[in-house]
Protein backbone atom coordinates (compact mmCIF):
# COMPACT_ATOMS: atom_id res chain seq x y z
CA UNK A 1 0.00 0.00 0.00
CA UNK A 2 1.48 3.73 -0.14
CA UNK A 3 4.06 4.44 2.18
CA UNK A 4 4.59 0.67 2.36
CA UNK A 5 2.03 0.20 4.74
CA UNK A 6 0.40 -3.56 5.03
CA UNK A 7 -3.33 -4.17 6.40
CA UNK A 8 -4.57 -7.05 7.66
CA UNK A 9 -8.42 -8.35 9.54
CA UNK A 10 -8.11 -10.14 12.61
CA UNK A 11 -10.72 -11.74 14.35
CA UNK A 12 -9.55 -11.68 17.89
CA UNK A 13 -8.95 -14.79 19.76
CA UNK A 14 -12.41 -15.58 22.18
CA UNK A 15 -10.61 -18.26 24.16
CA UNK A 16 -9.38 -17.60 27.86
CA UNK A 17 -5.52 -16.85 28.65
CA UNK A 18 -4.14 -17.76 32.13
CA UNK A 19 -6.04 -14.58 34.26
CA UNK A 20 -9.03 -15.50 32.42
CA UNK A 21 -9.20 -12.84 30.42
CA UNK A 22 -10.57 -13.88 26.48
CA UNK A 23 -7.84 -12.38 23.57
CA UNK A 24 -4.61 -12.17 21.75
CA UNK A 25 -0.74 -13.16 22.76
CA UNK A 26 0.90 -9.84 24.52
CA UNK A 27 4.04 -9.29 22.12
CA UNK A 28 6.04 -6.52 20.53
CA UNK A 29 7.71 -5.19 17.70
CA UNK A 30 11.13 -3.49 17.49
CA UNK A 31 10.81 -1.43 14.19
CA UNK A 32 6.95 -0.76 13.54
CA UNK A 33 4.53 1.80 14.79
CA UNK A 34 0.73 -0.40 14.05
CA UNK A 35 -2.59 0.91 14.02
CA UNK A 36 -6.34 -0.73 14.89
CA UNK A 37 -9.03 0.16 13.50
CA UNK A 38 -12.32 -1.91 15.38
CA UNK A 39 -14.68 -3.37 12.15
CA UNK A 40 -16.61 -4.83 14.43
CA UNK A 41 -17.62 -5.33 18.19
CA UNK A 42 -15.42 -3.91 21.42
CA UNK A 43 -12.87 -4.74 23.69
CA UNK A 44 -9.74 -3.33 25.04
CA UNK A 45 -5.58 -3.38 24.31
CA UNK A 46 -3.77 -3.58 27.26
CA UNK A 47 -0.04 -2.50 27.21
CA UNK A 48 3.13 -1.95 29.00
CA UNK A 49 6.05 0.62 27.98
CA UNK A 50 8.32 2.64 29.78
CA UNK A 51 5.10 4.28 31.96
CA UNK A 52 4.01 0.82 33.02
CA UNK A 53 0.84 -0.32 32.64
CA UNK A 54 -2.14 0.68 31.09
CA UNK A 55 -5.90 -0.25 29.64
CA UNK A 56 -7.22 1.33 26.61
CA UNK A 57 -10.92 0.57 26.10
CA UNK A 58 -11.97 -0.06 22.11
CA UNK A 59 -15.33 1.00 21.04
CA UNK A 60 -16.57 0.18 17.46
CA UNK A 61 -14.60 2.45 14.82
CA UNK A 62 -12.24 3.37 17.63
CA UNK A 63 -8.38 3.43 16.59
CA UNK A 64 -5.27 2.98 18.65
CA UNK A 65 -1.83 4.02 17.15
CA UNK A 66 1.27 2.39 19.08
CA UNK A 67 4.90 3.09 18.53
CA UNK A 68 7.88 0.21 18.77
CA UNK A 69 8.55 -1.17 22.03
CA UNK A 70 4.86 -0.91 23.60
CA UNK A 71 3.96 -4.47 24.69
CA UNK A 72 0.40 -4.98 23.18
CA UNK A 73 -2.29 -7.28 24.13
CA UNK A 74 -6.07 -8.00 22.83
CA UNK A 75 -8.69 -8.23 24.95
CA UNK A 76 -12.20 -9.82 23.70
CA UNK A 77 -14.51 -9.86 26.15
CA UNK A 78 -17.62 -9.96 24.03
CA UNK A 79 -15.94 -12.81 21.43
CA UNK A 80 -16.90 -10.49 18.79
CA UNK A 81 -13.73 -8.76 17.94
CA UNK A 82 -12.97 -7.59 14.98
CA UNK A 83 -9.92 -5.15 13.75
CA UNK A 84 -8.25 -4.10 10.94
CA UNK A 85 -4.26 -3.84 11.62
CA UNK A 86 -2.72 -1.53 9.60
CA UNK A 87 1.36 -1.81 9.76
CA UNK A 88 4.62 -0.14 8.80
CA UNK A 89 7.68 -1.34 6.74
CA UNK A 90 5.82 -3.41 3.67
CA UNK A 91 4.35 -5.47 7.20
CA UNK A 92 7.01 -6.27 8.87
CA UNK A 93 5.42 -7.36 11.92
CA UNK A 94 4.19 -10.39 9.95
CA UNK A 95 7.74 -10.45 8.77
CA UNK A 96 9.43 -11.29 11.70
CA UNK A 97 9.60 -8.17 13.59
CA UNK A 98 7.65 -9.20 16.62
CA UNK A 99 9.01 -10.89 19.71
CA UNK A 100 6.53 -12.37 22.29
CA UNK A 101 6.34 -11.10 26.00
CA UNK A 102 7.62 -14.86 27.52
CA UNK A 103 9.11 -15.25 30.91
CA UNK A 104 12.78 -14.99 30.80
CA UNK A 105 13.23 -19.16 30.78
CA UNK A 106 12.12 -19.16 27.34
CA UNK A 107 13.26 -15.73 26.10
CA UNK A 108 16.76 -15.96 27.38
CA UNK A 109 17.70 -19.53 25.00
CA UNK A 110 17.25 -19.48 21.34
CA UNK A 111 16.47 -23.03 20.87
CA UNK A 112 13.52 -22.37 23.81
CA UNK A 113 12.21 -19.34 22.28
CA UNK A 114 11.56 -21.23 18.56
CA UNK A 115 10.22 -24.22 20.90
CA UNK A 116 7.79 -22.02 22.16
CA UNK A 117 7.30 -19.78 18.70
CA UNK A 118 6.32 -22.56 17.13
CA UNK A 119 2.61 -23.10 16.23
CA UNK A 120 1.72 -25.79 13.63
CA UNK A 121 -2.28 -25.67 15.70
CA UNK A 122 -4.83 -23.88 17.03
CA UNK A 123 -3.73 -25.39 20.33
CA UNK A 124 -0.38 -24.41 19.68
CA UNK A 125 -1.41 -20.77 19.29
CA UNK A 126 -3.34 -20.77 22.70
CA UNK A 127 -0.06 -22.33 24.58
CA UNK A 128 2.08 -19.50 22.93
CA UNK A 129 -0.38 -16.98 23.93
CA UNK A 130 -0.90 -18.77 27.51
CA UNK A 131 2.86 -18.20 27.64
CA UNK A 132 2.88 -15.03 26.55
CA UNK A 133 0.49 -13.71 29.09
CA UNK A 134 2.31 -15.39 31.76
CA UNK A 135 5.71 -12.69 31.33
CA UNK A 136 3.09 -9.86 31.02
CA UNK A 137 1.48 -10.41 33.89
CA UNK A 138 5.07 -10.80 35.28
CA UNK A 139 6.33 -7.46 33.78
CA UNK A 140 3.00 -5.80 34.95
CA UNK A 141 4.09 -7.47 38.85
CA UNK A 142 7.14 -5.25 38.58
CA UNK A 143 5.99 -1.99 37.82
CA UNK A 144 2.94 -2.45 40.60
CA UNK A 145 6.55 -2.71 42.84
CA UNK A 146 7.78 0.45 41.89
CA UNK A 147 8.39 2.45 38.55
CA UNK A 148 12.21 1.61 38.56
CA UNK A 149 11.86 -1.87 39.20
CA UNK A 150 9.20 -2.02 36.01
CA UNK A 151 11.76 -0.32 34.00
CA UNK A 152 14.58 -2.52 34.69
CA UNK A 153 12.68 -5.51 34.12
CA UNK A 154 11.33 -3.94 30.56
CA UNK A 155 14.73 -2.89 29.77
CA UNK A 156 15.95 -6.87 30.26
CA UNK A 157 13.26 -8.34 28.16
CA UNK A 158 14.15 -5.47 25.38
CA UNK A 159 17.39 -6.39 25.53
CA UNK A 160 16.51 -10.46 24.98
CA UNK A 161 14.26 -9.70 22.54
CA UNK A 162 16.84 -7.52 20.38
CA UNK A 163 19.19 -11.10 20.49
CA UNK A 164 16.42 -13.25 19.57
CA UNK A 165 15.83 -11.26 16.58
CA UNK A 166 19.46 -10.86 15.89
CA UNK A 167 19.23 -12.71 12.44
CA UNK A 168 16.67 -11.20 10.88
CA UNK A 169 18.30 -7.64 10.61
CA UNK A 170 19.73 -8.20 7.27
CA UNK A 171 16.54 -9.25 5.79
CA UNK A 172 14.79 -5.95 7.11
CA UNK A 173 17.54 -4.12 5.78
CA UNK A 174 16.50 -5.53 2.60
CA UNK A 175 12.47 -5.31 3.11
CA UNK A 176 13.06 -1.70 4.19
CA UNK A 177 15.35 -0.59 1.08
CA UNK A 178 12.60 -1.89 -1.32
CA UNK A 179 9.74 -0.85 0.75
CA UNK A 180 9.62 2.44 2.79
CA UNK A 181 12.79 4.14 1.70
CA UNK A 182 11.81 3.31 -1.89
CA UNK A 183 8.42 5.06 -1.39
CA UNK A 184 10.48 8.06 -0.14
CA UNK A 185 13.18 8.33 -2.89
CA UNK A 186 9.82 7.45 -5.39
CA UNK A 187 7.92 10.73 -3.73
CA UNK A 188 11.94 13.08 -3.94
CA UNK A 189 11.97 11.83 -7.66
CA UNK A 190 7.94 12.82 -8.62
CA UNK A 191 8.81 16.09 -6.46
CA UNK A 192 11.27 16.84 -8.83
CA UNK A 193 9.32 15.98 -12.15
CA UNK A 194 6.60 18.83 -11.10
CA UNK A 195 9.51 20.61 -10.67
CA UNK A 196 10.67 20.47 -13.93
CA UNK A 197 7.17 20.21 -15.71
CA UNK A 198 7.03 16.62 -15.94
CA UNK A 199 3.32 15.27 -14.97
CA UNK A 200 3.42 11.85 -17.25
CA UNK A 201 4.09 9.54 -13.67
CA UNK A 202 1.00 10.35 -13.25
CA UNK A 203 -0.88 7.93 -15.87
CA UNK A 204 -0.38 5.52 -12.49
CA UNK A 205 -1.93 2.07 -12.58
CA UNK A 206 -4.61 0.77 -9.66
CA UNK A 207 -4.84 -2.13 -8.03
CA UNK A 208 -7.41 -3.62 -6.35
CA UNK A 209 -6.74 -5.95 -2.93
CA UNK A 210 -9.02 -8.86 -2.31
CA UNK A 211 -9.79 -10.47 1.31
CA UNK A 212 -8.82 -14.24 1.45
CA UNK A 213 -11.93 -16.55 1.60
CA UNK A 214 -11.83 -16.36 5.66
CA UNK A 215 -10.12 -16.82 8.60
CA UNK A 216 -7.65 -19.36 8.54
CA UNK A 217 -4.52 -18.57 9.71
CA UNK A 218 -3.84 -18.42 13.85
CA UNK A 219 -1.46 -15.07 14.19
CA UNK A 220 -0.39 -13.74 17.28
CA UNK A 221 -4.15 -12.25 18.49
CA UNK A 222 -6.30 -13.95 16.55
CA UNK A 223 -7.30 -15.54 13.51
CA UNK A 224 -6.13 -13.55 9.81
CA UNK A 225 -7.58 -12.84 6.76
CA UNK A 226 -4.88 -11.23 4.73
CA UNK A 227 -5.40 -8.94 1.37
CA UNK A 228 -4.15 -10.12 -1.62
CA UNK A 229 -3.30 -8.65 -5.11
CA UNK A 230 -5.31 -10.95 -8.12
CA UNK A 231 -3.42 -9.77 -10.58
CA UNK A 232 0.03 -11.51 -9.10
CA UNK A 233 -1.31 -13.95 -6.34
CA UNK A 234 -3.85 -16.27 -5.43
CA UNK A 235 -6.40 -16.12 -2.49
CA UNK A 236 -3.86 -18.48 -0.78
CA UNK A 237 -0.71 -16.65 -1.33
CA UNK A 238 0.54 -18.08 -4.20
CA UNK A 239 2.39 -16.43 -6.92
CA UNK A 240 0.81 -16.70 -10.35
CA UNK A 241 2.87 -17.79 -12.97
Amino acid sequence: MPGATLMTRLKVYDTAGPDGQCGGTPHMHLLCTELYFVLQGAGAVEMIDGEGFSRVELALYSALLFSPGTIHRLINPGSNLEILVIMANSGLPERGDNVVCFPETWLADGDRYAEAMRVESLADAYRRRDRGVAGFLALKAAFEQGLEDGRAALKQFYSLAAKRVASRRAEWAAILAGGALAEVEAGRQNLQRLDEGNVAYLLAAQHQLIPAAGYSQPGFCGHLNRYFDPATLTPEGISRP
